[in-house]
């Protein structure tokens, strides 16, 4: 069949009208009979507002971040499981038909096709039920909202509990960790005392103390060997005991002299002072025996000052090897201390990085507790019924309106396509342009156009008074 034109489509249609009106009724006669004998459908919702926090989140920061859409999604997922609807089903006594027929996996099937969650704004949502009943669908509707409102409770309580209990756990560790890592630092600090880097000036200050100290040692034993020798001579010109007056009394005023110089560079308690006193307290002792008339075999005096000072030279140098000692050790804990720094650095990072997260997780497990004991207060988000769902008045469906209109747009749809179709099969020509289009090779003379009864009428009455 050729294409038509709007204009030659509509004269077909207005040639065979009949073909397409009686269609039309019958699918409006179809709609009318589909509404009486359809069940109507009957569909409310029930309006839920999520409302704020009580506390501001500057003080309470709540654990539950998710965003609502996530969260409703995720409410919907547990509510929509097979034992909650059916728990919703006997409830409400849904679907009695299916139900009685055993057909409960039916039923639940049928609930989540007919419940809507439809999220409205940013904090509103609405929760869409049909069922045949008005006053079903209603009870229905305001069931889930009363199980989303428990499960939102429910899930924000243990998500609160849940992130309590685990960042406990996670401190519990974090503070064991922090312990261990407390004692290993300490006995580092036992073990190596005194090569401990904060411990540096003190050994550098104690290494000068020893070597001054050293020095005076070296002066004091340098000072003895020379007075020693001095001795010695005096010995040797004096063999015997036979020292005169004199001489004695000269060395007594010497060892004054001695004495009072270093009285005036050091203190009382100086070697080389208490060591001239102890001289010059035993040079009196012996003057004041002679003097006295003292009887009995005397030691000879410089015999008795040789082993005094041979005394004290033994002594001064047990002195400086100890020093030397000492001063060896405090050098061999300035070379170590770079490398128990490193050590010692190494092991306090590690510590310093435990107790910071220490400090953290110790911040975060009061949010925590604070979160949750908001939650278990219902002070937190909640959810909250604005508007219950009531038992509609009209049905939802079948819309009465779309599915006359549907009826009487397939009848038309079925006339056309008779109309088309019986003029695929019509052989007859209708106008000249038909008849030109079936043969373009021959010419249209002409036109006669079509004589009816009514209009022959006249002419035959003409003839027959003419006549």
């Amino acid at each position: 069949m050729r294409a038509l034109s709007p204009v030659e489509l509509g004269r077909l249609v207005w040639r065979r009208k009949l073909w397409v009106a009686l269609p039309m009724v019958a699918g409006l006669l179809g709609g009318i009979v589909a509404l009486k004998v359809m069940t109507p459908i009957y569909r409310t919702s029930t309006l839920i507002m999520v409302e704020s926090q009580k506390v501001p989140q500057n003080y309470v920061k709540a654990t539950v971040t998710t965003s609502l859409q996530d969260r409703l999604q995720t409410i919907e997922q547990q509510i929509t499981n097979r034992s909650n609807l059916e728990r919703i089903v006997d409830e409400v006594g849904l679907y009695p038909e299916l139900v009685a027929g055993g057909q409960m996996a039916a039923a639940v099937s049928r609930v989540r096709q007919d419940l809507t969650l439809q999220v409205q704004g940013s904090r509103i949502f609405r929760i869409f039920f049909k069922a045949p009943d008005p006053v079903m669908a209603a009870d229905t509707a305001n069931l889930v909202g009363q199980y989303f409102i428990a499960e939102n409770l429910r899930m924000r309580e243990s998500q609160a509990q849940n992130t309590s209990a685990f960042l406990e756990s996670e401190l519990a560790e974090t503070k064991a960790r922090l312990e261990e890592q407390e004692a290993r630092v300490a006995h580092f600090r036992i073990v190596n005392d005194g090569r401990l880097p904060d411990q540096r000036d003190a050994n550098l200050a104690t290494l000068a103390h020893l070597d001054q100290k050293l020095e005076i040692t070296r002066d004091a034993i340098e000072n003895a060997e020379i007075r020693k020798l001095l001795l010695e001579r005096e010995a040797q010109t004096y063999a015997g005991t036979g020292v005169s007056a004199s001489a004695e009394a000269s060395r007594l005023e010497d060892l004054r002299l001695d004495l009072a110089r270093l009285r005036a560079r050091y203190t009382d308690r100086h070697p080389d002072v208490v060591r001239l006193r102890h001289e010059i307290a035993a040079l009196e002792s012996s003057s004041a025996g002679r003097d006295t008339g003292g009887q009995g075999p005397a030691e000879p005096l410089a015999a008795q000052q040789l082993r005094q000072i041979d005394m004290e030279i033994a002594r001064l140098q047990q002195d400086r090897t100890r020093i030397l000692r000492d001063i060896d050790e405090y050098q061999l804990r300035l070379q170590e201390i770079p490398r128990v720094e490193q050590e010692l650095l190494s092991l306090t990072r590690d510590y310093d990085n435990t107790r910071k997260s220490y400090q953290a997780l110790l911040g975060k497990r009061t949010d925590a507790r604070l979160a949750e004991n908001l939650e278990m207060r219902r002070q937190s988000e909640q959810f909250r019924i604005l508007e219950e769902a009531r038992p509609p008045g009209s049905p939802y469906a079948p819309n009465p309106i779309m599915l006359l209109i549907i009826g009487i747009a397939a009848g038309a749809a079925v006339g056309v396509g008779l109309v088309f179709l019986r003029e695929e099969f019509d052989q007859s020509y209708v106008d000249a342009s038909s008849l030109e289009d079936a043969f373009p090779a021959v010419p249209v003379i002409a036109v006669i156009p079509m004589i009816s009864e009514e209009s022959a009428r006249p002419v035959r009455a003409a003839e027959g008074g003419a006549a």
